[in-house]
């Protein structure tokens, strides 16, 4: 549907807020966001802000949600980058599209993965979606593995605690088509991924690796990748 110029105008100044926004989040921290320094910025009014944002939650889930979206966007092209049979390829690509976008993106990663936003309350009906996507990709790239047979017995061979299996299994109301083995070989590559590229950003690892930094994690998605069996 073709938008009309009001809408165009709607959609661009809400976009210039949200790039306001992020420019605030950098020189001050998410906690510092004001929805009337947004206003001077831009040389309107406070209230004529709220038109488009109600407060500065609805902002804080905006900004959120364009987290989410760029880095769900950032795994998905990691991923395609190598043919869909390509399992050990398509899971190294996209482990270092995680790493690269929160090195290069990393007020996005702090505002998701950092200190929460006092008094913020996460919107789960508005972000839901959007905070799983970004999993559902490294589960999905997991899963059809698994379905190829690509994923090695030992990866696989051992039994989950029932409570943890079950609370997998009630995770199939969001539409998972896995089983519980892969969402927990998932959630335990993110958080070998995760854990690497979080010490990265908060210079823990600068001092041991200087700059071997991509190296090292070539080498730990090299070794993810064979303890499943993908290599």
């Amino acid at each position: 549907m073709t938008q009309t110029r009001r809408e165009k105008q709607r959609d661009a100044t809400r976009e210039e807020m949200i790039t306001i926004a992020w420019k605030q989040v950098g020189e001050m921290g998410a906690a510092s966001l004001s929805l009337r320094g947004i206003a001077r910025e831009m040389g309107l009014t406070a209230p004529a802000l709220y038109r488009y944002f109600k407060d500065r939650d609805a902002l804080v889930t905006a900004l959120l949600k364009d987290a989410f979206g760029s880095l769900t966007s950032a795994l998905e092209t990691g991923r395609d980058s190598c043919p869909v049979e390509d399992y050990p390829g398509r899971f190294s690509a996209m482990g270092k599209a995680y790493f690269l976008w929160g090195a290069q993106n990393t007020q996005r990663y702090a505002l998701l993965f950092g200190t929460p936003i006092q008094g913020y309350l996460f919107d789960a009906e508005e972000l839901g979606s959007a905070a799983q996507s970004s999993f559902f990709v490294l589960q999905g790239v997991i899963g059809e593995a698994h379905a190829a047979g690509k994923i090695s017995r030992g990866a696989v061979g051992f039994r989950l605690p029932v409570s943890l299996e079950s609370q997998y299994d009630a995770l199939s109301q969001y539409g998972i088509p896995y089983n519980p083995l892969v969402t927990h070989l998932a959630l335990s590559v993110w958080a070998s991924i995760h854990g690497i590229t979080s010490l990265y950003l908060y210079n823990y690892l600068q001092g041991f690796l200087q700059g071997q930094i991509e190296v090292f994690v070539d080498v730990e998605l090299k070794k993810i990748s064979q303890s499943l069996g993908l290599e």
